[in-house]
């Protein structure tokens, strides 16, 4: 019995159900099996058997290429229902020298949960290669078989289709070994289509030895991204990009190492201390490198994996990328090779999984960026979005005033110890993960937050609630004795709340802190920090230097709510972030701010001199209510694009009734 509904969990995770906007609920493979749609699904199959010229006792390699129509997938080979099937019935003149055809590279992995059980599936999108070798023997070299296929979409799959395999030696093209591939990144749950996609070649696929075969690894990036050159200077605020050769199965290299297919461009940053250059590309490039064939390749075959190591950057901040590759036949025993290719300023035997450490600043330089960044992190206190909060400081030195020195200091420094500690935390990011800055706008998930957090700050400065933080009430009453705990927490605080505002200060900063080591990087963004915090640690210092300000009164209270109504003013960045990464969920970020304005408002009305059990009651109550507005929101107000609908124009509905297809036209109106 449990065999029996596993296998039922598997057809459901390999045959998905109908999704309801389809026409026809009662067909068991979606509406993919009949009508015009079907011609679309079928994939393209080509197969090949060469080098022609093979003589017996040579290698011979036979290819079954597939091209999955745009909007499918195939699965790869296994024993799973719907799996790809590559049967050799019979080989005539020849002797198989592989276990039975190789895919060019791995499957994209996805992983179902139903409900204790997680379902392993294994999909091929675009293009799918397969190969197996053989020996030719006397006589004529045929192949016999079939490959069995099954075309799936979000809407189900198509039932199994049966593709005959006959070929003679010399018969189909030749193809070349090529990998494509667009690598991603996950945040949230969801993977991401990174913004540089990538084709590795190593052709002709079927070269004798003493030919010469070409190693080509194209980048291609998409509008306002760039790619640093080869021999990019690491001290210049870019890593460049390496290619490490991992290992190598009958080939040798030849010439000087990798070309680049066309010149860098140069950019030139101005700086204090002197001009950076850098070289970069923006579009599509290509490395290539030649190699030889050794006569080894007659038994073996021949084949190169290695890995590329990168940096991709706009003008919002900078990312560290990976891709691998593994190209014709070679496996993880064959040997390991020192870098090549790279200019004289970058190391050759590091592996391009390894960062190559950057080449010691001058000390100037050095000076100069800690200066620069000491300056970045002052200016950061008049930011609009950290104004409000330091307004609240600001009060608190009037209350500190009459208090003994020795504790005014000790809450500064706690103060300006919170407000660090976030930067160290980015040192780390920066140092350690190679993370960049800026490029965390590109998050709706990320821009929700900040605006949420903004927005309740703003809630809590026009008196709606206060936030339990001695000194950092929204009432404006300062009687309470603020601790150490509470100033660190209220530095951590500013800190994030100065997030929305920082894009034009760290971003240089993090770009440039990336490509250095990492004691460079903490020196360099705990500088920005320091910065920052130099005002509070002069202030606890020297306490008279706030002798100017007025005495406690009304205007602390008048000076919050007016900082109250700044805050609200800095929620508008985020939102208009928000739409362009996502204009449909703009409306439901609005209800959920809503949500949060009443949850707030009710926190508000328990006092905190209301016993804690009664204040807790509150949170919880507001918790909740505020929980179900926001599921509320962003589950039936929130419909993101699910690829099944296009925007209507009279061109598209031209071209979908000249295919003769179905086509459903939604019309509504905003209003």
């Amino acid at each position: 019995m449990r065999r029996c509904l596993t296998w039922i969990a598997v057809l459901m995770v390999t045959t998905p159900a109908v999704a309801q906007d389809q026409p026809d609920l009662f067909q068991p493979f979606g509406n993919l099996g009949d009508g015009p749609g079907t011609v679309a699904a079928t994939p393209k199959i080509a197969t090949s058997l060469h080098p022609a010229t093979a003589k017996p006792g040579e290698r011979v390699t036979l290819t079954i290429e597939v091209i999955v129509p745009e909007g499918y997938y195939t699965y790869s080979i296994g024993d799973d229902p719907n799996s790809t099937i590559i049967k050799i019935a019979k080989h005539t003149g020849l002797e198989a020298l592989d276990k039975g055809p190789r895919p060019d590279h791995p499957p994209k992995i996805e992983v179902t949960k139903i409900g204790e059980m997680d379902f392993r599936q294994e999909k091929h999108i675009g293009r799918a290669v397969w190969r197996q070798a053989f020996k030719r023997g006397d006589g004529d070299a045929a192949i016999n078989g079939a490959i069995t296929l099954s075309m799936c979409n979000a809407s189900g799959c198509l039932p199994p289709e049966e593709f005959p395999i006959e070929i003679a030696l010399g018969d189909g093209p030749e193809f070349p070994f090529t990998h494509a591939f667009t690598p991603t990144t996950k945040a949230g749950g969801q993977e991401t289509p990174t913004p540089v996609s990538w084709h590795m070649e190593l052709s002709p696929g079927n070269a004798r030895p003493g030919d010469t075969v070409t190693l080509s690894l194209s980048a291609t990036l998409e509008d306002r991204f760039h790619i640093f050159a080869l021999s990019q200077d690491k001290n210049n605020g870019g890593l460049p990009t390496r290619i490490s050769l991992q290992g190598l199965r009958g080939l040798e290299a030849v010439g000087d190492g990798f070309q680049e297919d066309k010149p860098f461009e140069k950019k030139t940053i101005e700086l204090p201390s002197g001009n950076l250059e850098q070289r970069l590309f923006h579009g599509t490039v290509t490395w290539s490198r030649t190699f030889r064939v050794t006569d080894s390749a007659t038994d073996s075959g021949y084949g190169v994996r290695g890995r590329v190591l990168y940096q991709y950057c706009d003008e919002k901040g900078c990312l560290k990328g990976r891709a691998s590759f593994v190209l014709g036949d070679v496996s993880e025993t064959d040997k390991k090779i020192a870098d090549d290719g790279q200019q004289k300023m970058v190391s050759t035997g590091t592996d391009a999984e390894e960062t190559p450490a950057a080449a010691p600043a001058s000390l100037s330089t050095l000076l100069t960026q800690v200066g620069v960044a000491l300056l970045a992190g002052f200016i950061l206190n008049f930011m609009p979005c950290v104004l409000p909060v330091i307004g609240l400081k600001i009060m608190s030195f009037v209350t500190q005033a009459g208090e003994n020195r020795t504790r005014a200091f000790m809450l500064n420094l706690a103060f300006s110890l919170g407000l660090m500690s976030v930067f160290a935390v980015l040192a780390t990011l920066v140092g350690v993960v190679g993370a960049g800055w800026g490029s965390q706008f590109t998050s709706a998930p990320f821009n929700i937050v900040m605006a949420a957090i903004v927005f309740v700050f703003a809630l809590s400065f026009l008196g709606v609630w206060e936030i339990p933080i001695p000194g950092f009430g929204g009432s404006g009453d300062t009687s309470g004795q603020e601790g150490l705990g509470a100033a660190f927490a209220k530095g951590i605080l500013t800190t994030i709340l100065a997030t929305p505002c920082t894009g034009p200060l760290l971003v240089p900063a993090m770009s440039w802190a990336v490509s250095q080591s990492i004691g460079v990087t903490y020196l360099v963004l705990m500088s920005v920090g320091l910065g920052m915090a130099f005002p509070y640690l002069l202030i606890g210092a020297f306490p008279k230097l706030i002798g100017f300000l007025p005495k406690p009164g009304m205007w602390m209270e008048t000076f919050k709510q007016v900082m109250g109504f700044v805050l609200l003013g800095t929620v508008i960045y985020p939102m208009y972030v928000l739409s362009g990464v996502d204009s449909d969920i703009v409306v439901p970020t609005l209800l959920f701010l809503f949500s949060l304005w009443a949850a707030f408002w009710w926190i508000g009305r328990v006092p905190l001199t209301q016993p804690r059990t009664r204040r807790m009651m509150a949170w919880g109550q507001a918790a909740a209510f505020g929980g179900l507005l926001g599921l509320v929101s962003f589950g039936w107000f929130y419909h993101p694009d699910d690829g099944f609908w296009r925007p209507y124009s009279g061109d598209v509905l031209s071209q979908h009734l000249e295919d003769n297809q179905t086509v459903l036209i939604d019309f509504t109106a905003d209003w």
